[in-house]
């Protein structure tokens, strides 16, 4: 019901903010006749808010701003008119805003998450992430794959700029789980930690062991409270193998696997993943909050975007 009521109120504002825009340009509709508009409109609909000038000036922009794209206007009735409000406010161009409309379409995101994760460029950290997966993951699976990882990973810690160890490391994440699962999207499953698996006669623990609903697999975290070392890549290739053979079922997806650690050298990440045949990505933590000048060159093309967005 209240979906329903919402996507109406959209509606409505689309259509006012469509007259409004017509009316400036072909009547020189000004100030003073929107506010009239905004006393007769909250006349006609009494005890109604949300058409008040500046609210009225608002469903202006917003049809102005999608009136000419005809992938997002439909879309932009799937969300809530605040969501919407910001979602203009805060993104550069229509990529961008295609990537939060979707996400706080399918994961109900409320007017504060999608604040946090716009303050939190979650949808750069997305398109930074260095992975492997258009290599390794089957090409129906790919666009899913591109947004369920980041490539800078925010971990509640104590002292976050001293140096940890790997264990303190691990602490930080259980001891605020569910925060951590809220932040890498909500389709990730908690399985354990230090997971305990046996070959040739040898133990091997894993630091975190997760399985992705979405995309229908589980995922290994490796944890380094240092910088990447090419033969973090090695040990990783090694829990995926254990984990695909003895506990993957039939039905599921091969396993992913995500090196987390204290920083990287993004040419040597690149050169590594790209000799590696199973599914994995490097990323680090608490390294950004915002966008580094240094990092946003790395951001993909247009192009490249818009594959990713094919959700």
């Amino acid at each position: 019901m209240l979906k329903t009521v919402s996507k109406e109120t959209v509606i409505l504002y689309w259509s006012i903010g469509k007259m409004v825009s017509e009316k400036v340009v072909q009547e020189k509709w000004g100030k003073s006749i929107v506010e009239q508009l905004s006393k007769d409109l909250q006349a006609e609909f009494p005890g109604i808010r949300g058409f008040s000038s500046s609210n009225i000036w608002r469903m202006k922009t917003f049809y102005e701003v999608y009136s000419y794209n005809e992938k997002l206007a439909p879309m932009v009735r799937e969300i809530g008119w605040v969501q919407n409000c910001i979602i203009i406010e805060k993104c550069k161009d229509d990529l961008e805003r295609e990537f939060y409309i979707t996400q706080t379409k399918e994961k109900g995101w409320s007017k504060l998450d999608l604040i946090e994760k716009v303050q939190q460029n979650y949808y750069q950290n997305g398109l930074l992430a260095q992975n492997n997966f258009e290599k390794t993951v089957e090409q129906d699976l790919q666009a899913r794959v591109a947004w369920e990882f980041v490539d800078d990973y925010n971990i509640e810690l104590i002292n976050p700029d001293q140096p940890i160890s790997e264990k303190e490391l691990e602490n930080g994440i259980i001891e605020n789980i569910v925060q951590f699962l809220q932040d890498m999207g909500g389709s990730f499953a908690f399985v354990g930690r230090q997971y305990r698996l046996e070959y040739d006669d040898k133990e091997y623990f894993i630091d975190l062991l997760f399985f992705n609903f979405k995309l229908n697999c589980y995922v290994v975290f490796e944890l380094k409270a240092r910088e990447f070392d090419p033969k973090d890549i090695g040990q990783l290739q090694m829990y995926l193998m254990l984990i695909n053979k003895q506990v993957r079922q039939k039905d599921h997806n091969p396993s992913i696997g995500i090196i987390v650690c204290r920083k990287k050298n993004r040419t040597i990440v690149e050169y590594m993943l790209a000799e590696t045949r199973q599914p994995m990505g490097v990323a680090t933590f608490n390294q950004y909050k915002n966008l580094p000048e240094n990092i946003a060159k790395y951001l993909p093309s247009e192009a490249e975007i818009i594959k990713r967005l094919k959700l």
